[in-house]
């Protein structure tokens, strides 16, 4: 292969093709939404053949890093947002389009992950940890309440005024550390609020409320967001659709 390349690899060919560009993306080299050159263009660059570069992008259109547009190219996808297809919309009224939410950083403070964390993150216990917490609120009403975990050594240099200053989601804000992220796995069960999130929706203790945990893998499959949602659904309902 071309400069780019360095090493030699016993990985298949396209392998290392995927990593290339995969690298070139995180790097900034094409920003979300941006096209890539054509394939034959990357083969050139790559010194490769157009096959070992469509079947690359093809793994990288499936790990939703890229995506293809019919008739007009790749592109790189831009990283999803905080609430990704979900939404919270009036109960049955399905087809409703959902008032816009209005997010509050509540605050970035470091802490020791605890051994539940740790494992499904793949740390030692009590490694340091980023601790995000938000506020979400419909027409000036808390509705949600979010706590996102990060690898404190993975993603140092997170705090409260980059993300106040640039509005990140949770998938930009890694992405700025050269990390794709995309959802892995989504947990749902009823918990009574403590007493200090009661007071953020302005509720009492112990109100029911729906918890969603949801981890996110990067591109290799490791496990690096960990995010519990909590959300008011006495009046809304937590949707999931396309």
């Amino acid at each position: 292969m071309g400069k780019r390349a360095g090493v030699v690899s016993r990985e298949p060919l396209y392998k290392q093709v995927r990593a290339l560009l995969l690298e070139r993306v995180c790097d900034g080299e094409w920003d979300g939404g941006e096209p890539l050159p054509s394939e034959w263009e990357l083969a050139a660059q790559l010194s490769v053949s157009q096959g070992t570069v469509r079947k690359a992008l093809g793994e990288m259109v499936a790990d939703g890093v890229l995506e293809r547009v019919q008739g007009k190219g790749t592109f790189v996808a831009p990283p999803e947002s905080d609430w990704g297809h979900a939404r919270l919309v009036s109960p049955v009224l399905v087809g409703e389009s959902p008032d816009p939410l209005s997010r509050e950083l509540l605050g970035v403070s470091r802490v020791a992950a605890s051994e539940e964390v740790a494992e499904v993150l793949g740390l030692r216990r009590h490694a340091a940890l980023h601790q995000l917490r938000f506020l979400w609120r419909r027409g000036g009403e808390a509705v949600a309440l979010d706590e996102v975990l990060l690898s404190a050594e993975r993603f140092e240099g997170v705090d409260a005024r980059t993300l106040r200053s640039r509005s990140l989601g949770v998938a930009q804000l890694v992405a700025r550390f050269g990390v794709r992220v995309k959802p892995a796995l989504a947990q749902y069960r009823v918990q009574s609020l403590a007493r200090e999130d009661a007071a953020l929706f302005g509720v009492g203790a112990g109100v029911p409320v729906l918890s969603v945990l949801e981890l996110f893998d990067d591109t290799e499959g490791q496990r690096t967001v960990w995010r519990q949602r909590l959300c008011l659904t006495e009046r809304l309902a937590y949707t999931v659709g396309v």
